[in-house]
C-alpha cells in the first residue's frame, strides 16, 4: 500500500492588480485565490503540509468564508430574509453544503434572522408605504419568511382600527385625482386602489362607502 500523499503551500503571493487577495500555490501550482484576511485568519502559511482529506477540509473553510464574505455584503446594502440570502448563494455557485454552513454562522453571528426582518419589513411597508396587511404579507411570503413569522409581526404592528385608518387616509389622498367620476364609478375606481394595496375587502368596502358620503372630499355639490 502506497503512502498518502502530502500536499505542501509552497507560495502565498499577494496579486499585483488585486492587493486584496492572495493566490495559493500548493505543491509548486497555482491552487487558488482567497482575500487575505480570510487566508491570515486561517493561519496558512507556506511549508504547511496537508493529507488530501484535509486539503478538501481547507477547501471548505475558505469556500464557507468566502460565502459569509458575499453575504455580510449583500446585508450592507438592506436586511435580508434567510431565503434571499441563500437564492444569491445559489446564484453565485456556491455548493449546497456551504451555504447551509454559511448561513448557520450567520444566524449565530445575529446576521440573519428572520423575526426580526419580517419586523423591520412589516413597520416599513406599513407606517411609511401604508400598505395594507395582504400586500405585505404578499412581500413577505416571495421572501421566503414563514406564514407563522408573518402573522405575528402583522398582530404586532397592526390591529384592525389601525388597517382601517391607513386605508381611510390612502383613499383621501387619492380621491382628488378621480374628480368628475360619479359615485359608482368612484366607488369602483377607489376600491380597487385599496385593494392593489394590500387592504381586506372588508375593510375597502366600509371605507370606500364611508367616504362617498362625504360630497366635499370628491368635488360633489
Amino acid at each position: 500500500m502506497q503512502p498518502e500523499k502530502i500536499h505542501v503551500i509552497t507560495a502565498l503571493t499577494k496579486q499585483e492588480k488585486r492587493s486584496w487577495r492572495t493566490s495559493i500555490f500548493v505543491d509548486g501550482q497555482f491552487w487558488k485565490a482567497y482575500n487575505t484576511e480570510t487566508i491570515l485568519e486561517l493561519g496558512l502559511h507556506e511549508g504547511q503540509h496537508f493529507a488530501l482529506d484535509e486539503l478538501d477540509g481547507l477547501i471548505h473553510s475558505l469556500e464557507r468564508r468566502r460565502a459569509i464574505d458575499r453575504a455580510v455584503l449583500l446585508l450592507s446594502y438592506r436586511p435580508r430574509s434567510i431565503h434571499e440570502v441563500e437564492d444569491r448563494l445559489k446564484k453565485a455557485g456556491f455548493e449546497h453544503d456551504i451555504i447551509d454552513d454559511a448561513i448557520e454562522k450567520l444566524k449565530q453571528l445575529g446576521y440573519l434572522d428572520d423575526d426580526a426582518f419580517a419586523q423591520s419589513w412589516t413597520k416599513n411597508r406599513i407606517d411609511s408605504r401604508l400598505y395594507g396587511p395582504k400586500r405585505v404579507k404578499q412581500e413577505l411570503r416571495l421572501k421566503g419568511v414563514s406564514d407563522e413569522i408573518i402573522s405575528k409581526n402583522l398582530e404586532e404592528n397592526s390591529t384592525p382600527e389601525d388597517e382601517c385608518e391607513r386605508a381611510r387616509r390612502l383613499a383621501e389622498s387619492k380621491i382628488p385625482s378621480y374628480k368628475g367620476l360619479d359615485k359608482n364609478q368612484l366607488f369602483r375606481r377607489l376600491s380597487q386602489f385599496l385593494l392593489r394595496r394590500g387592504y381586506t375587502s372588508s375593510t375597502v368596502y366600509d371605507v370606500c362607502k364611508s367616504l362617498i358620503k362625504l360630497p366635499h372630499l370628491w368635488g360633489a355639490e
